[in-house]
C-alpha cells in the first residue's frame, strides 16, 4: 500500500530467510479467516501487505520463531478440516468452511496451535496504520486526568 513506508534501521538485525511461498499462502488464508468482518474478508491489498510484513518479521525473528509458526500453521492446514469432516487442506476450503473449521479446532486440545499462529498474525496485522482506525483508537490515553 502506498501510504505505508518501511523504516530500515542501519544497525538492525540482519535478515535471514522468511516464509516459504507455501507457508505464506497458508498464513494468508488463516489471516483472511481471522480478520474477516461482517462486510467480508480483508482486501487483497491488506493481505498482501500482511504477507510482506510477516515475511520480513520472520526473516528477522530467527529460525526458532519461524519454525514454531510454520509448525502451528501446518497443524491448522492439515488437521482443522477434519473437525468439519472434510479431507484436504484448510487453505483450500471456502471462507465459511474455514471459519467453521477454526471454531471447532480452537475448542479442541489442538487449539494451542491456533493460539500460537494468532499471536504472531495479530502482532503484525495491528501494526498497519489502518488498524487503529478499524478498532476506533484515537491516539489518546485512556487514563482520566484529574481536574
Amino acid at each position: 500500500m502506498s501510504d505505508v513506508l518501511r523504516v530500515e534501521v542501519p544497525d538492525g538485525v540482519r535478515g535471514g530467510r522468511g516464509l516459504s511461498p507455501g507457508a505464506r499462502a497458508v498464513a494468508l488464508s488463516l489471516a483472511e479467516t481471522l480478520f474477516a468482518s461482517e462486510s467480508g474478508p480483508p482486501s487483497p491489498e491488506r493481505l498482501e501487505w500482511l504477507g510482506d510484513d510477516l515475511d520480513h518479521f520472520f526473516a528477522h525473528a530467527g529460525g526458532r520463531a519461524r519454525s514454531v509458526f510454520v509448525l502451528c500453521i501446518t497443524a491448522i492446514d492439515l488437521v482443522a478440516p477434519m473437525f468439519i469432516r472434510r479431507l484436504g487442506r484448510f487453505s483450500r476450503l471456502s471462507l465459511s468452511e474455514r471459519f467453521a473449521a477454526l471454531t471447532r479446532f480452537e475448542e479442541s486440545p489442538a487449539g494451542l496451535a491456533l493460539f500460537g499462529a494468532k499471536a504472531a498474525l495479530c502482532v503484525v496485522w495491528y501494526e498497519h496504520p489502518a488498524a487503529a482506525r478499524e478498532v476506533g483508537f484515537d491516539g489518546l490515553c485512556l487514563v482520566r486526568r484529574s481536574a
